[in-house]
């Protein structure tokens, strides 16, 4: 099919740099004074302490505790117990454990970021969930032969979409930024054929995102995306707690493939 959405293109307006500083109320500014104060710890002491416990962190990784949406994420997908978990953009590995501890029997993590892979290893180690395999990769180009089918694949999207000859974003800024919908359009593009019979298909994507394009994108590669929860972070709790982070299912159109 025709992708609808063109990177750049005529029917939608880009979205400000998340490090921009802009005052359209839009996108908050990031990496932040308090973020870049996280990252910096985090680096000093290679781990972070995030929802009760402490993980592994390498320089260059997304920071959960920068964010809810990693909290949120990990404790509100529907993980298949006894099947098949594959996440896209792991970071350091938090919902690759949970969806280990929520009894997935294989759970492959990938991501572009080698450090992120690293981490996330590290981190299977520290919990204790050998189920839990991590490569690096491109959304889906970490696959191989043996890796697969997936009883539900994930992906935390990068939320601040930017126009096609955007700068790329820094290693910290690419969990945070989509140039030209890359991201998104890569992963609805190539999910299909990693899914089991019956696999379910799921992204995160925030309020600060582009709606209209993902909706048009889903669309253009046979699926339908449905919110399926939504929440916030702690009010005051200094984590981009005016940003709503939201679970979409991306459902199969009829007579698609």
């Amino acid at each position: 099919m025709t992708d609808p959405v063109t990177r750049g293109g005529p029917g939608r307006t880009p979205q400000p740099r998340a490090d921009s500083g802009t005052d359209t109320g839009q996108v908050p500014e990031w990496p932040d004074a308090a973020a870049r104060e996280r990252i910096a710890e985090a680096e000093a002491t290679g781990t972070f302490s995030y929802l009760g416990e402490t993980w592994d962190f390498a320089p260059g990784v997304f920071l959960p505790t920068t964010s809810y949406a990693t909290a949120f994420f990990a404790q509100r997908l529907p993980y298949p117990r006894g099947g098949t978990f594959l996440e896209v953009g792991c970071g350091a590995g938090v919902t690759a454990v949970y969806a280990a501890r929520a009894g997935c029997a294989d759970v492959l993590a990938v991501d572009v970021e080698p450090h992120a892979v690293v981490a996330t290893r590290r981190n299977a180690r520290r919990h204790r969930t050998p189920q839990v395999r991590a490569k690096t990769g491109d959304v889906f180009d970490a696959l191989g032969p043996d890796d697969g089918p997936f009883d539900l694949v994930f992906w935390a999207l990068p939320y601040v979409s930017l126009p096609e000859g955007s700068p790329p974003p820094s290693s910290y800024a690419r969990g945070v930024e989509d140039v030209g919908h890359y991201c998104c359009r890569t992963y609805l593009a190539g999910a299909r054929r990693h899914l089991a019979p019956g696999g379910r298909l799921f992204l995160g994507l925030g309020d600060i995102s582009d709606e209209e394009a993902l909706h048009s994108l889903a669309a253009a590669h046979g699926f339908r995306a449905e919110l399926t929860d939504r929440g916030r972070g702690t009010p005051g709790d200094g984590i981009d707690d005016p940003v709503e982070n939201r679970l979409y299912e991306l459902l199969p159109v009829a007579g698609t493939a």
